[in-house]
């Protein structure tokens, strides 16, 4: 199975700064993204869709973009725009400066606009994760994506420094009218070297899907669990550390989920016979926030990551158990291919022998009728009419949390496909089911 790995075109301050590659002087920012399920593929690891009111944003954009008057529908003529904006600007007093902001991000929906159309599979998200959101376009798979908006701001900041920086030793052009040539001269052939390269990244991923991992014949328990193990890399410091694990194709027929996919009593929180606890009252988290213990980022975000790495595995092999151990390095996975009670005891003690800053186990639920599923002892995926209008059928069940700390529960729909005859693939968004015991 292939490793998959994203590149962020990002600028200025920010988390994704890891990784950086400056080949070709395109600057772009590596990072490594989720695995995702097909074409109806959750966005990566810290990007989220569009709503109405950003894409409307995008558009008034293009609205200011146009009036500028220059061929911005052309890398050569947006090119030019961008060169000439940002010579005038860093020849202008740093006192004197007006705020390049709209500038900047309309130069940057245009390069984005220009990237999509020569990689029209890959779609406008945004991302995130960090202090400031920033527009990116994400592939199908979720397996690549560019920030043009940051990588113009970076390019457009770089260039001023390096203009204010050669202003105070003296080495400035003689009339403060004129652009110095060393420092923005190459905008033009950056931006059309960037829209390029980043294109051809973005196709690249839709071009080439990994396939499914074949099954192995069974022999006893230990065959049937299978360890992948990331290629280990130096930490980086205030990153979460974990490697790009396996991307799955989504198949074109329905892939048929495995009878009694539910645990029957064990809830990979060593509480056992919970099936015959009584039903207790439900409370409807919305958010994580809204937990009695807010379970860190990091942990937040492995539950993410374990649920993508669920649906991939269900929507394009059949539902699996399997088990997310985050050493702060790594973090490794196993599935394991048993009975659905004893596989998760295998999880379990899976986790419990390594060593691990936080760990997430997971399972595939059956869902009724309305897309709901009664979880014992650890709350419900609530009712959804439009999920269930949409075929879903069965959910992604998360346990994740910090080392020695409460966990969270949390849930995403999936259509197999049994219901409504087409390939499966994910429903709606994540559901917060409430809170649990430590994992790990």
């Amino acid at each position: 199975m292939r490793p998959v790995r994203v590149q962020l075109a990002h600028i200025g301050p920010g988390p994704l700064k890891r990784h950086r590659s400056h080949a070709d002087g395109i600057g772009m920012t590596e990072a490594s993204a989720i695995p995702a399920a097909g074409a109806a593929a959750l966005a990566a690891a810290g990007m989220r869709e569009l709503t109405a009111d950003e894409r409307g944003h995008l558009d008034r954009l293009r609205g200011h973009l146009a009036a500028s008057g220059a061929p911005v529908a052309t890398v050569e003529g947006l090119g030019d725009l961008l060169q000439a904006a940002h010579a005038a600007w860093v020849t202008t007093p740093a006192g004197q400066r007006p705020d390049p902001s709209p500038m900047i991000t309309s130069i940057a929906v245009g390069v984005g606009d220009l990237i999509r159309a020569s990689a029209p599979a890959a779609r406008w998200v945004l991302h995130v994760d960090g202090p400031s959101a920033s527009p990116a376009l994400l592939s199908t798979d979720g397996s690549a994506a560019v920030v043009p908006f940051a990588d113009v701001r970076r390019r457009w900041a770089d260039g001023a420094a390096r203009a204010d920086e050669r202003a105070a030793g003296g080495h400035g052009p003689t009339d403060p009218a004129q652009p110095d040539p060393t420092e923005v001269e190459g905008d033009a052939a950056w931006l059309e070297r960037y829209v390029s390269a980043a294109a051809s990244h973005l196709a690249a991923a839709e071009a080439a899907p990994a396939a499914p991992e074949p099954h192995e014949p069974a022999v006893d328990v230990q065959d049937h669990v299978r360890d992948h193990v990331p290629a280990p890399r130096p930490p980086v410091p205030d990153e979460h550390a974990w490697e790009p694990e396996h991307a799955y194709a989504a198949p074109d027929h329905p892939v048929e989920p495995a009878p009694d996919t539910a645990p029957r009593g064990r809830r990979a929180t060593h509480a056992r016979g919970a099936a015959e606890l009584p039903d207790e009252p439900v409370v409807r988290y919305r958010t994580p926030g809204e937990l009695p213990y807010v379970p860190s980022v990091d942990a937040q975000n492995l539950a993410l990551r374990a649920l993508d790495r669920g649906l991939t595995h269900a929507i394009s092999d059949g539902p699996a158990p399997f088990a997310l151990r985050d050493d702060g390095t790594n973090v490794h996975v196993k599935w394991f291919h048993a009975d659905n009670d004893e596989a998760l005891g295998l999880a379990e003690r899976w986790v419990a022998d390594g060593i691990g800053l936080r760990a997430a186990i997971g399972w595939v639920v059956p869902l009724d009728d309305d897309a709901a599923a009664h979880l014992p002892g650890l709350g419900a995926v609530p009712p959804d009419d439009t999920a269930a209008s949409l075929g879903a059928d069965h959910a992604v069940v998360v346990l994740a949390s910090d080392s020695r700390m409460p966990g969270m529960v949390v849930a995403h729909r999936f259509s197999s496909g049994a219901r409504t005859g087409a390939a499966g693939c994910p429903i709606g968004e994540p559901v917060v089911v409430g809170p649990c015991p430590t994992v790990l």
